[in-house]
């Protein structure tokens, strides 16, 4: 039965690292080198400087792009504050609706009982007002008939 082991990035680099030096002795040695003078080990190693500036360009980035998704989270936590203050704000404004709308309530029934006063007593004014009526109608009748009857007899 074989065990496999399993490994982290890190110590696949630091293996990378270690058989670095061999491996590039043992491709030297199986793969035939053109006679290009020093140029070619020159390649070599200017292609080696640049996969080394790559990785280090890319670990850059991780580095910067780490930064920017946490200022991203926090951006993203004052949003959920921000929504929570309009939340309570939100509700602030539906107490101050219902107590508006209990405020109208009781205006509104303090009109209809000023109303109602107002009916009774136009009520009450309206039938003093037909006897009074009455009163100075007769009044101008009994008038009218006694001058009449003074004006016949003498």
């Amino acid at each position: 039965m074989v065990e496999t082991m399993t490994l982290r990035d890190e110590d696949v680099g630091r293996i990378g690292e270690y058989v670095k030096p061999w491996l590039r002795e043992l491709v030297g040695e199986m793969v035939p080198q053109p006679e290009l003078g020093g140029v070619g080990t020159q390649l070599l190693e200017r292609m080696v400087r640049v996969e080394e500036e790559l990785k280090a360009q890319r670990t850059l980035m991780d580095e910067r792009f780490g930064f920017m998704e946490r200022r991203f989270e926090g951006v993203d936590k004052r949003f959920v504050a921000m929504d929570k203050r309009f939340e309570a704000v939100d509700k602030r404004f539906e107490a101050v609706d219902k107590r508006f709308e209990d405020l109208i309530g009781q205006m509104n029934a303090r009109f209809e009982t000023v109303d109602r006063r107002f009916e009774e007593s136009n009520a009450h004014t309206d039938s003093r007002f037909r006897t009074l009526t009455w009163m100075i109608g007769v009044g101008f009748a009994v008038v009218t008939s006694l001058t009449t009857l003074f004006a016949l007899l003498s």
